[in-house]
């Protein structure tokens, strides 16, 4: 394991990066119930199935005011496939 770690050391250095990012779910709606995705919701829990275009920016703005550079903008799979509502 070791040597593995050398020659991994060697070609990429030791330094470990990361891009802060915001997270952005459009929607939390997903026609699927894998358990994977904790943000997920079904229309009842919800106040609208989509972000509003003022809500996907002020979570933007709050994002770079503590140093996010990047957003992570997520939806869920096909969830008109399952929910009239997203449609």
């Amino acid at each position: 394991m070791s040597e593995a770690r050398s020659i991994r050391d060697q070609a990429f250095g030791v330094r470990v990066t990361y891009s802060p990012k915001v997270f952005i779910p459009l929607t939390m709606l997903c026609r699927d119930r894998c358990g994977y995705c904790t943000f997920a919701q079904p229309p009842a829990r919800l106040e609208s199935p989509y972000l509003s275009p003022a809500q996907v920016r002020a979570l933007a703005v709050a994002g770079a005011r503590v140093g996010c550079h990047e957003a992570l903008f997520t939806l869920g799979e096909a969830p008109e496939d399952r929910y009239p509502v997203a449609a």
